[in-house]
């Protein structure tokens, strides 16, 4: 056994697929429609006209359901949207409250020790200036 080969590009692949399902569509659009008329010729026109309501009334019911899916959705998604929205705001809150205190904390250690290295100074000032003075007299 022989096995076939076929080297096309992917593009042309899709095309030759495309191509197939909608001769595919075609014929059995021909062949639906042939049968259609044989059978309309053969059955009562009152018949017919219930199958199209039939029909007519199943496409309005599937249209009516879609929409009720359809005008549900963007209550679902502002509702989703506000509760991560709401989320987002509180995690952000959350970060600035902590940054804050974090500020807050290293500013304080900052200032005690500038008040630490100050009071150093001043020790070391106090004992120069006393040193000098007692080394003039």
């Amino acid at each position: 056994m022989t096995a076939l080969i076929v080297d096309l590009p992917v593009g042309l692949a899709v095309i030759y697929v495309l191509a197939a399902v909608l001769w595919y569509e075609l014929l059995r659009s021909a062949f639906l429609g042939r049968v259609m008329r044989r059978k309309s010729k053969s059955e009562p026109a009152g018949a017919i006209e219930r199958i199209e309501g039939a029909e007519l009334e199943k496409r309005q019911r599937e249209i009516a359901e879609q929409e009720a899916a359809e005008a549900s959705e963007p209550d679902v998604a502002r509702r989703l949207y506000y509760l991560a929205h709401k989320a987002a705001r509180a995690e952000r809150d959350l970060a600035i409250q902590t940054a804050n205190q974090a500020t807050a904390s290293a500013v304080e250690r900052i200032e005690d020790r500038y008040r630490e290295i100050a009071a150093e100074l001043d020790e070391e000032e106090a004992e120069r200036l006393a040193h000098r003075d007692a080394t003039d007299l």
